[in-house]
């Protein structure tokens, strides 16, 4: 239960950050954004995203062989909330600079017409900056507002790092931590990883209406604020309660050797297949994680900008759709918890590569149904807002089924005393290589629109089922030779 909460609280903080990102990034300046072109703000989100699973391989690797997966997550952790912290540096940050100088920098960062956050200043930034300057103070103006441009976007980058960073050392730790609290063989495992699944989507599900609603009525540092708060309940609580309720669990580096795979040849035949097997199950996962992170970037951007978002006299904040998802999940997760295990004590099973094909189904649909929202938008006639709803729904469908499967796969194939670096490993293939490959929607969305750029995720996604589905047998007698069960 401790694992459980902990992972609830920081998803609540990491969806709650993702959920008003591209929003913040995308954002009219004069109120508080950073004035990005969606190119710009979908190419961050998608490097951000696939970096926040990228290195988790590496993190994976330095608590199990040398931190101890315990101490692993307190320092990442103690990262991931410094970080969320500093994503409201663009505000704080120029704020103390201007009470250290009696001057307005703040306000006059915001008024300076140009985009805010760029690691290189553009010609027509630092012009904006000396125009501005001079009205502030004759002598210093210009060197006082570039220093608050230089620290609003020092402090954002270096948030941005401390989160990939945190997460790295965290993320594939905790689930692996969830596991070790069983027996390999006991048949409540796929059950509990579905809960585990339930705690991240409770957190992704909140986070969207708590950071979202903050943002909206009181801007977006509020929002990010917020999700500080909810890395700063998973540290407190993980500190407070780890010792007594984890016991000795991940209490020490695994500095055992792996295991010895390459003894013989025959095994060291066998762990390739293997290696080979999960590479092209990984591939599958990663199509469809192309497709899903498009809910935080192309997704959000478009229901903000061609969506009826009004029920009455209320105007749904953008941030809440993020929940949709999150609460079908929700909804599923223990029947789906349930449903495994019973499939499991009556020796029957539905295969990975049916729940692969299946997600994947789920999300070409669900990009399909934003095509047709997309292509009868107009600016003075907004879309409907049930088609969106209903593809997220659609989205939260294929998620569930995925990953709750992936967990249990993953953990059980993981050699001796890399658990971690096994799981990290399959968050780059799968959510980090996807998720830096969603970001090429930014350039679609430049050139064909919000209609062009979901046909073509569709068409992707779609041969991604295909292929899924084509590869189902090869793939099932692989595993049987290699003595891995899907």
């Amino acid at each position: 239960m401790l694992i459980i909460g902990v992972e609830f609280w920081e998803r609540f903080s990491f969806y709650g950050m993702l959920s008003i990102l591209v929003l913040f990034l995308t954002g009219n300046p004069l109120h508080g954004g950073f004035g990005w072109p969606s190119s710009e703000a979908l190419g961050l989100l998608g490097a951000y995203s696939g970096a926040m699973y990228a290195f988790p391989a590496f993190g994976g690797y330095f608590a199990d062989r040398v931190l101890g997966r315990r101490r692993a997550v307190k320092l990442g952790a103690t990262c991931m909330l410094i970080g969320q912290i500093m994503l409201a540096s663009p505000v704080f940050l120029p704020t103390l600079l201007g009470w250290w100088h009696s001057a307005p920098l703040l306000q006059s960062l915001h008024e300076l017409g140009v985009p805010l956050g760029r690691m290189l200043p553009s010609e027509a930034v630092k012009a904006a900056i000396i125009r501005h300057g001079s009205t502030l103070d004759a002598r210093s103006g210009a060197v006082w507002l570039e220093q608050a441009y230089t620290v609003a976007t020092a402090g954002f980058f270096v948030a941005i790092f401390l989160l990939i960073l945190g997460n790295a050392l965290m993320k594939s730790t905790l689930v692996v931590l969830c596991g070790e609290t069983m027996s390999t063989d006991d048949p409540r495992r796929d059950g509990a990883y579905a809960y585990y699944y339930l705690g991240i989507s409770v957190g992704a599900m909140l986070s969207g209406f708590a950071v979202g609603s903050a943002a909206q009525a009181f801007g977006w540092h509020i929002g990010f604020a917020v999700a500080a708060a909810g890395m700063s309940v998973a540290l407190g609580s993980y500190v407070l309660l780890a010792p007594r309720w984890l016991g000795a669990i991940g209490l020490h580096p695994d500095r055992r050797a792996p295991a010895a795979a390459a003894a013989t040849n025959s095994a060291g035949k066998e762990a390739r297949l293997r290696i080979g097997l999960l590479f092209v199950l990984a591939s599958l996962l990663c199509a469809f994680s192309v497709g899903w992170f498009q809910l935080f970037g192309s997704w959000l951007l478009y229901i903000e900008k061609g969506v009826n978002r009004a029920v009455g006299s209320f105007l749904i904040p953008v941030p809440w759709f993020t929940s949709i998802n999150a609460a079908v999940v929700i909804v599923l997760a223990p029947m789906v918890a349930a449903f495994w295990v019973r499939l499991g004590t009556r020796n029957q099973r539905v295969d990975i590569v049916q729940k692969y094909a299946f997600a994947l189904a789920m999300v070409t649909i669900g990009q399909l149904l934003m095509y047709l929202s997309a292509r009868n938008a107009a600016p003075a006639a907004p879309a409907s807002v049930w088609i969106p709803l209903v593809a997220l729904s659609l989205l939260g469908m294929g998620e569930i089924v995925a990953w709750t499967a992936t967990y249990g796969m993953v953990s059980r194939a993981a050699p001796a005393g890399f658990a971690s670096v096994a799981m990290g490993a399959w968050y780059l293939l799968t959510l980090g290589l996807g998720g830096y490959l969603s970001g090429f929607t930014g350039g679609l969305l430049e050139t064909i629109g919000f209609a062009g750029a979901f046909a073509t995720v569709a068409a992707i996604m779609g041969a991604a089922c295909v292929i899924a589905l084509l590869l189902r047998g090869p793939l099932l007698r692989l595993a049987a030779r290699v003595n891995v069960t899907l």
